[in-house]
């Protein structure tokens, strides 16, 4: 699901931390996107009014104490909580990446090698979290967050509204059918191994795309949890037989989390597995500020006003989002994807005042060096005239783009999303430049003739850093690309505090003699592909952004 905006009804804060949008409702209230005073993000649960009894408070207390105990590499921590008087609140830190559920449903089940490591992965966080002396009971595909440095287990606690997942009059249980555990259903008291019959389940999910107990109405699902078999037609033996070990119908039976470790056990570490870097992918960012989110419309104008304490000011026209398809919000009342946003120009404010130049040293003036090539072809074999590194590893003049795969080909901005399509891989080098990577771009239909958009890093400033854009005209072109044009390579500035990073603008930017087809803006979606460029004028995929003209 996409963020919502802020409703009318809506507060401007909660407990002191701005909100900058709705990103889904949990089992006793709404979930909002919010600001700390040093401009972290968090995700904000709160009690829902009528929710507001003795009962239900309870809960929401023990969903706070479960979340304040844990204390793991694999679980959102919690960053404050309101309990004294209405609204009722829970804060917890924001982690990016898709679901599972998300990735499985975008990209098809996961390889066997991919399942075995994630299944190896979860162990050790329920492992750690059992620790602690807390179970999950609702480990699912839509509670794993596949961030890029591992799977983060999210949702803690249960804490329900009361009636919620009812099957029958005289008794109630916690849980998602298909996933909860047998002796959860039968009312019995659940217990550690009950997480691991959850495992199961989620496993199936990421190796076959199906729910692990078919679907349907809910007492055909638990008549088959209680009496069926899981579902792992087509899956991999090895896979299937240790989710079968997990799926044993009485908990004492079950493998527990340290032998599943053991026979789980790959030398390769899951984050270095390309099938889970590739749904991965470089998780954008969100808005970095209420004033970028009002940007968008997801936030009222005035309420700009409502500042972060301590914040440090962004700048007019950088930031926010690094193109990637796909990213999540942990929330403790489920994970909602939440849209990849930006505080960019829209049609009505400085989009046409193009200068041609960008900030800090090197940014249009000449000293980034160079000239660039079409991304879509290859030079000559040996070393093509002008590809000579020029002083202090400045770039040639002409770039080569490297591993142009037909992903790369095919890459396309989509409006619908904010994101850009098919995800390809950054070189390893670049990674954690290309996580920080924030661009920006008019977030809204465009009509003027000229265009600025930019890119910064959220934490790095890189030095001898060289950068290109690559601008895709509308239209299915693909590797064909007639009117692809790409900036001379420029350094990237360091600049003052908050104001590094690079502009360009169209078609300034883009206009020198190797570059062909600058010629202006017409109606369609353009696509923008950031590269880094080594000192031989060897480029590398980094990012990708796009806009809108109308």
């Amino acid at each position: 699901m996409t963020v919502e905006a802020l409703r009318p009804e809506d507060p401007a804060e909660i407990g002191g931390y701005p909100l900058i949008a709705r990103i889904g409702a949990g089992g006793m209230g709404q979930v909002y996107l919010g600001l700390t005073g040093g401009g972290r993000h968090v995700a904000l649960k709160v009690i829902r009014e009528d929710f507001d009894g003795p009962q239900a408070l309870a809960r929401f207390r023990r969903e706070v104490a479960t979340v304040e105990r844990v204390r793991s590499r694999f679980a959102a921590a919690m960053i404050g909580a309101g309990l004294d008087a209405p609204p009722y609140w829970l804060a917890t830190e924001y982690v990016p990446g898709p679901t599972l559920r998300q990735a499985v449903a975008e990209h098809g089940p996961l390889p066997p090698d991919t399942c075995l490591r994630l299944l190896a992965a979860l162990a050790q966080g329920l492992l750690e979290i059992h620790g602690h002396g807390v179970q999950h009971r609702d480990l699912k595909p839509g509670n794993v967050i596949l961030a890029p440095d591992g799977p983060w287990l999210i949702d803690f606690g249960i804490a329900r509204g009361e009636g919620q997942t009812q099957i029958t009059q005289t008794g109630a249980w916690n849980g998602t059918p298909g996933y909860v555990a047998p002796e959860v259903v039968r009312e019995q008291e659940p217990v550690p191994a009950s997480d691991v019959f959850s495992l199961a389940g989620t496993i199936a999910y990421a190796a076959t795309g199906r729910p692990p107990f078919g679907g349907g109405r809910i007492e055909a699902i638990i008549h088959r949890t209680l009496s069926g078999d899981i579902d792992l037609d087509g899956v991999d033996p090895r896979v299937a037989d240790l989710v079968r070990l997990c799926a044993e119908k009485e908990p004492g039976s079950r493998v527990t989390l340290e032998r599943l470790l053991e026979l789980a056990a790959s030398p390769v570490p899951l984050t270095d597995d390309p099938a889970y870097r590739g749904v991965v992918g470089a998780p954008p960012p969100v808005p970095l500020s209420v004033a970028d989110a009002v940007t968008f419309g997801l936030v009222p104008p005035e309420r700009t006003k409502t500042a972060v304490p301590g914040a440090t000011p962004l700048r007019s026209r950088a930031a926010v989002i690094a193109a990637v398809a796909g990213i999540a919000v942990v929330v403790l009342g489920g994970a909602f994807g939440a849209r990849a946003l930006l505080n960019g120009d829209d049609g009505g404010s400085n989009g046409g005042e193009a200068t041609g130049t960008g900030k800090g040293s090197g940014a249009g003036t000449g000293s980034g060096g160079g000239s660039s090539a079409q991304g879509s072809s290859a030079p000559p074999s040996g070393t093509p005239s002008g590809r000579t590194p020029g002083p202090n590893g400045r770039p040639p003049d002409e770039i080569l783009v490297k591993k142009p795969t037909l992903d790369y080909q095919n890459l396309a901005y989509s409006p619908k999303d904010f994101t850009c399509l098919p995800n390809i891989r950054v070189e390893k080098a670049d990674e954690k430049f290309a996580y920080q990577l924030q661009v920006s771009a008019p977030r809204q239909p465009y009509t003027k003739k000229s265009v600025e958009f930019g890119m910064r890093f959220k934490y790095e400033r890189p030095t001898n850093y060289y950068l290109a854009a690559q601008l895709r005209e509308p239209g299915p072109y693909g590797s064909a690309g007639p009117a692809w044009v790409t900036s001379k390579p420029l350094l990237y500035p360091q600049g003052e505090a908050g104001e590094h990073g690079l502009d360009l603008s169209y078609p300034n930017d883009f206009s020198w003699n190797a570059s062909k087809g600058a010629t202006g803006l017409y109606k369609g979606v353009w696509t923008i592909v950031w590269m880094h460029v080594q000192p031989n004028g060897d480029a590398y995929y980094l990012g990708c952004d796009g806009f809108t003209v109308k």
